[in-house]
């Protein structure tokens, strides 16, 4: 097993990437700013941190060789979004340092595991229920109410894999959603504003939160993140605590 807590990286050293998009690219750009170089696993040539790494290694997130290319190249392996191979992590995880290690992933890739964790930890989340026939949806839909959100549990993102279902005229559209994985029906909630808390942990446990963000959404898609959010010191100071906890 790997000691953790031994493990420094330091500046001249390289970071791999697994996924090429913009948040890939970003990382990029604030660790190469430090001094890191940067290897990235994307499954096209002309990616967005492809763009900015000194090493690309070009296949799919589930191809053995590739991933072996880019463990053999990196010092320490991090993955930019939630939808890469949850095996291959696994198999990267017995080689090489991978900080946020494979289970994370297999949770935040999930929304039924997500919705399970967060209740488990007696966090508070709108009414939801897990389904996999129309017939379950159906039944769903009536006890949860219009409106609600019918989403895939895995795949999603960007707006994509999700139904708002306002009346019965929405359900054949959110039926549709089954043939990709099963899903889950989420109580529509209406938010004065939505904020988020970004947790940073480190190698011993040691924990800092960043700055409460407020983020807004057009048609289902993050539109623009404002820093700090704008709420009142009591509203920041719960949601720093709700985020610690």
């Amino acid at each position: 097993m790997i000691n953790l807590s031994n493990l420094l990286i330091p500046p001249g050293k390289t970071i791999g990437i697994v996924g090429g998009g913009q948040l890939g690219r970003m990382i990029a750009l604030s660790a190469k700013e430090m001094g890191y170089y940067i290897a990235v696993l994307e499954p096209t040539e002309d990616s967005p941190c492809g763009q900015v790494a000194d090493i690309k290694v070009i296949g799919n997130y589930d191809d053995r060789k590739a991933v072996e290319q880019l463990a053999e190249v990196s010092d320490v392996i991090t993955y930019e979004f939630e939808n890469v191979d949850v095996e291959m992590m696994k198999w990267l995880e017995t080689k090489c340092y991978v900080p946020q290690g494979s289970h994370l992933l297999a949770v935040t890739q999930n929304r039924r595991l997500e919705k399970e964790m967060i209740t488990n930890l007696n966090l508070d989340v709108p009414d939801y229920a897990i389904v996999t026939t129309e017939e379950e949806l159906l039944k769903a839909v009536e006890t949860i109410g219009y409106p609600c959100v019918v989403k895939t549990c895995r795949g999603g993102y960007d707006g994509k894999g999700q139904v708002l279902v306002k009346n019965e005229n929405n359900i054949r559209e959110a039926a549709e959603l089954l043939a990709q994985s099963e899903c889950i029906v989420e109580q529509w909630m209406n938010l004065d504003k939505e904020v988020s808390v970004i947790v940073h942990r480190n190698a011993k446990g040691e924990t800092v939160c960043l700055p409460v963000a407020e983020n807004i959404h057009k048609h289902h898609i993050l539109h623009q993140t404002i820093v700090p959010a704008r709420i009142t010191a009591d509203q920041e100071a719960k949601a720093l605590q709700y985020a610690q906890e």
